[in-house]
């Protein structure tokens, strides 16, 4: 990589612009990520242990989980890039494999199938898995549980004791050790009798059931907290403090361009939004060539040293959703030629576009 683009696109400052970016405007899909490749292994391993008719909905979300009561499963959205997966591991102090994130996935389609079937209704499932009052008013809040860790009554796949926190998570826990391939529950769990009786019984109801309709059908507006509806950034969501990287950035252009161009007009007219108002990206892009070609020659640098700057300001007012108003387009585009043509000074005299550790921290 060339050097100007190694200084626009270092890793700092990719991490600073994703984490001052509101979750809902990451661009995020799981088209694309390891998510889809996970979901893909767990698909096929329903199809190949008889479950033919569920079909669980999944969704990016704010973390991993099953709607109470429906086949709906949200998907972690820190999951969904490598750089999130990075910093999810820098401030919140851990980070999924990728053998975990199918693991997790055969956890949740437990809980689908659970759902789905109703068996939290039927009374051998109450018996087996202890249920007592409302499967679901009785589930526990936080993350926090009571469990046994000489218990032989419950499967422990990960070694955390997960199974004991709920007769839920006991039978997505045994669900997701029956649906691993090659697991060998039966010879692994054989001195372990209610464990195995769990898993048995797992094995039994999940081939009569395998092949009928489920009794729930995915209702999407029940859909929580989709990442398309968070706005918190994503810096606010881990409880980060991204001030080390304000200090060694060398192409956080972001307040720069916050401050020559405005978010998106509320407008309700699409017509009357567009009348008025252009994409910043449209605008920068339309003047990219006059203005590569001018600041090169202007200042003295070879024309890849605007380019990849300019280049850089369309990713990221795209990113940032920003706009124009069209009856200051000659105001704003002189701005932008200031603003170009100053940076591109600063990379003759210095090597930089900017020093890392600027003040303007957005």
């Amino acid at each position: 990589m060339r050097h100007t683009r190694q200084l626009l696109y270092q890793r700092e400052t990719l991490k600073l612009e994703a984490l001052n970016t509101p979750i809902n405007e990451l661009g995020l899909s799981i088209e694309g990520s390891y998510l889809e490749e996970a979901i893909a292994i767990v698909r096929a391993d329903l199809k190949r242990a008889g479950i033919r008719r569920l079909e669980p909905v999944f969704y990016l979300s704010t973390g991993y989980g099953c709607i109470a009561g429906s086949p709906i499963i949200s998907l972690g959205f820190y999951d969904a890039d490598p750089l999130l997966q990075e910093l999810n591991a820098e401030f919140r102090g851990w980070r999924y494999s990728e053998q975990q994130i199918v693991d997790v996935l055969r956890h949740e389609v437990g809980h689908a199938f659970c759902y789905a079937y109703k068996l939290y209704r039927t009374p051998e499932f109450r018996r087996l898995f202890e249920v007592q009052g409302n499967f679901f008013g009785t589930y526990p809040d936080g993350d926090d549980f009571e469990y046994n860790p000489w218990s032989r009554s419950y499967v422990n796949p990960n070694g955390d004791h997960y199974a004991q926190k709920h007769p839920d998570e006991d039978f997505a826990e045994t669900f997701c050790v029956w649906l691993t391939p090659r697991s060998g529950w039966r010879r692994k769990y054989k001195n372990r009798p209610l464990a195995l009786e769990k898993l048995t019984y797992a094995d039994r109801i999940i081939k009569e059931l395998g092949r009928q309709a489920p009794l729930v059908e995915a209702k999407l507006s029940w859909m929580y907290e989709r990442v398309e509806d968070v706005k918190e950034t994503v810096a606010q969501f881990m409880r980060a403090k991204p001030a080390r990287y304000y200090r060694k950035a060398t192409g956080y252009i972001d307040p720069d361009l916050k401050a020559l161009f405005r978010k998106q007009p509320r407008i309700t007219s699409r017509r009357a939004l567009f009348r008025d108002y252009e994409r910043a990206e449209h605008f920068i892009r339309a003047q990219k060539i006059s203005l590569t070609n001018r600041v090169a020659q202007w200042v003295g640098v070879d024309p890849v040293v605007p380019h990849d700057l300019i280049d850089k300001c369309i990713h990221r007012a795209k990113a940032l959703n920003l706009w124009v108003e069209r009856a200051q387009s000659d105001k704003k585009l002189m701005e932008l030629t200031a603003y170009v043509t100053t940076l591109c000074v600063n990379y003759k005299n210095t090597g930089y576009y900017m020093r890392p550790g600027r003040s303007n921290q957005g």
